[in-house]
């Protein structure tokens, strides 16, 4: 690839790190990344293909409270920029996109944990004194790490192709990445647990327990667990609203 097209491959991929961190306009999504990448690389069919193709990979895949997913730009974006280098080879993109997908998820374990939380420090203190022109300074500092974390491994990926990509894969130690997928999998858990303590109407945890039971012993994919929420939510709409209604009815029939 030339030195133009990975450098906007690289500049696109970190605006939709920013963008899922800030506005969330959606356009970190696969769905999205792909025939942008694909437009700058110069063959959009491909990449609608590979959009496609890793948001379907990535689609059923649900993170709740603090658990870091895969990164899905990362993967989409690399992957696209590698299929369009190989005159439309979709099969390099499937076979790059998930471990591109979890060297991100890696690159973002360290960002949320080592680094931002450095930042958050400092943002604490400006805090105490009252300084939100210094606390702003902060939070655009954090932004713009994503060029240092995201923007540059695009770039040589893109730049160097599939072999770069290929070495780093290889490079990277199996305790690293197991002993950072044990850590997220511990933050998810407490993330999940953070997240049920939302649920204070005690008359709504029937319907959690169903959902549970429906995913973890039933073997139901999330799409049949979302269709069973569907209609817990029409037929908790409907029993409640025939309770409400009932007392005046009664009523009614009290004042004839």
């Amino acid at each position: 690839m030339s030195l133009t097209t990975a450098l906007l491959v690289a500049l696109w991929c970190t605006w939709g790190l920013i963008d899922e961190q800030t506005i969330q306009l959606q356009t970190t999504r696969p769905i999205i990344t792909g025939p942008v990448v694909g437009l700058i690389c110069g063959d959009l069919q491909t990449g609608l293909i590979v959009g496609a193709t890793v948001e379907l990979m990535f689609l059923a895949t649900v993170f709740v409270g603090t658990a870091t997913p895969p990164d899905t730009t990362l993967a989409s974006g690399i992957a696209t920029a590698l299929a369009c280098a190989a005159g439309g080879d979709t099969e390099i993109a499937v076979a790059t996109a998930l471990p591109v997908a979890l060297i991100g998820q890696v690159v973002t374990t360290l960002q949320m944990t080592v680094v931002n939380v450095a930042l958050l420090h400092i943002a604490d203190r400006f805090t105490a004194r009252g300084d939100v022109d210094s606390i702003c300074k902060i939070n655009k500092i954090a932004l713009l790490f994503n060029f240092v974390f995201y923007g540059v491994p695009t770039f040589l990926a893109v730049y160097f192709g599939a072999s770069y990509v290929q070495a780093i894969i290889d490079a990277t130690p199996d305790w690293l990445i197991s002993g950072l997928g044990v850590g997220g999998g511990m933050i998810g858990a407490v993330g999940l647990a953070v997240l049920l303590q939302s649920i204070t109407n005690k008359k709504l945890w029937p319907y959690f327990v169903v959902g549970f039971v429906c995913a973890a012993f039933l073997g139901i994919n999330m799409i049949g667990v979302g269709l069973v929420g569907v209609a817990a939510v029409f037929l908790h709409n409907y029993f409640t609203s025939a309770r409400d209604e009932q007392p005046e009815l009664g009523y009614e029939d009290e004042e004839d």
